[in-house]
This record gives C-alpha cells, sequence and structure tokens, in this order.
C-alpha cells in the first residue's frame, strides 16, 4: 500500500512535470478562451478566441525573411485574437497583394475598411490591440486588459513610431494588420510611460524586451499587432 510521504512525493513530481512541460512548450493555461459560440464574433470574442493565425501567418511568410518552412497550425495557445476582428464572421486569408510596405520597413494590409473620419496628423485615436512576436506567439491584449484602450495623438510621440507611422489613413471603425521592425518598436524601452501600446506585466514585458535586446538585429523580425481604430477625433 502507498503511504502518505509516497503519494505526496507523487504529486509533487506530477506537478514538476507539468510545470515543466508548460514553460518548454511555451503554454500559457491564462491565454485559452473557454468560448465556443459559433455565432458572428464581436469585438469582445475576436480579441479572446480569434480563429485565423494559422491563415494570417501563411499570408505574412513573404515578408519574413527568417521563416524557412511553411508553418502548420498553430496550437489552441497561439490561437489568441487574431484576425476576425469585431463584426467578422469569417475573416479570409489576406493575399499577398494586400500588404503595402512603406518606406520605413513597416508593412500593414487592411483587414476591415472604417468609414467617415481619417486618421491623420494631430488626430486623437483609440486603439483596440493585439500584439505578437514574429512567429505569431500571443503577447498580449487590450482585452485581456479591461478592454482599456490605448489613447493617443498621432504625431505627439505617445505611440511607438511604428504604430504611429501605419494607423494614418485609417478611418473609425477600421481593422488593420501591421509588422513594425524593432528598430520601430519599442526603442524606448516598456517602462510605464513609454511609447505604447505597451503590454501589461512582467512576463509580457519581458518577451518585448527579448525582442528588443535580443532579436533586433535577426533579418525579418518584426512585432506583430493587429489594431481597431474604435474612435477618431
Amino acid at each position: 500500500m502507498m503511504t502518505t510521504s509516497s503519494l505526496l512525493a507523487l504529486l509533487m513530481v506530477g506537478t514538476a512535470v507539468l510545470l515543466f512541460s508548460d514553460t518548454a512548450f511555451g503554454f500559457d493555461r491564462g491565454s485559452i478562451s473557454s468560448s465556443s459560440k459559433p455565432s458572428a464574433l464581436s469585438r469582445r470574442e475576436f480579441l479572446l478566441a480569434g480563429a485565423t493565425a494559422p491563415t494570417a501567418m501563411l499570408a505574412l511568410l513573404p515578408f519574413m525573411a527568417q521563416a524557412k518552412d511553411t508553418p502548420t497550425a498553430l496550437s489552441e495557445e497561439y490561437r489568441q485574437g487574431t484576425a476576425a476582428l469585431a463584426d467578422m464572421e469569417e475573416a479570409a486569408p489576406v493575399p499577398k497583394e494586400a500588404y503595402k510596405k512603406l518606406p520605413s520597413g513597416v508593412i500593414y494590409a487592411d483587414l476591415r475598411q472604417g468609414k467617415d473620419v481619417v486618421a491623420s496628423e494631430g488626430s486623437k485615436v483609440n486603439l483596440q490591440w493585439v500584439l505578437r512576436k514574429s512567429n505569431g506567439y500571443f503577447v498580449d491584449s487590450s482585452e485581456r486588459n479591461a478592454d482599456v484602450p490605448f489613447i493617443f495623438t498621432i504625431g505627439d510621440g505617445t505611440a511607438i513610431a511604428g504604430v504611429d507611422e501605419a494607423v494614418r489613413g485609417m478611418k473609425a471603425g477600421g481593422v488593420r494588420r501591421i509588422l513594425i521592425p524593432p528598430s520601430l518598436a519599442y526603442v524606448q524601452g516598456l517602462e510605464d510611460g513609454k511609447p505604447g501600446p505597451l503590454p501589461y506585466g512582467f512576463g509580457p514585458r519581458q518577451q518585448m524586451r527579448r525582442v528588443q535586446n535580443v532579436r533586433a538585429d535577426v533579418p525579418g523580425e518584426y512585432i506583430f499587432l493587429e489594431v481597431q481604430a474604435t474612435r477618431i477625433r
């Protein structure tokens, strides 16, 4: 018969194995959506359970020099907050020709056109956002932080340079996917008060610090953002 001490030891080993496997494979138990509603996606549902990351990343491959092989479908923990923003029931793969590369190196594609007000120099913009590393790994989103939008004025330096440049021309309600070279991202740091949108908490910020400090010179390295301009004025 197994003694109490033996049972306790077994439980401790099992816990250690689970923790190791979570760490080794980048698994974030807190990032998995429990939603399985088949209805049209609201903005909130997009940020929690967008399901088009595999096709989104395939569309990005021509611009990512470091990608050697076509990736297979991303596992569930990676499929957080992807391209089916707002009321889009299905987000078709974005064709290569939809992407535009700016002279700075920023790349973007419109996933949905907005209407009315156009963002330009001096516009005050509210952005809901999803942040990823270039391999599609989910880092953080505004939804995970009480739906608080990132609010900034174009041209005033409160947004990272790549975002400040890439949102110009967006219309209210529009959705845009942006690939930002590290040189136009968090070059001033990730502490509170630095240009945003900033990920929240130590873990997500450390992931971005590694991109900035370790991978900044890797060919084809990008910071991957999907944004919705919920208000422009």
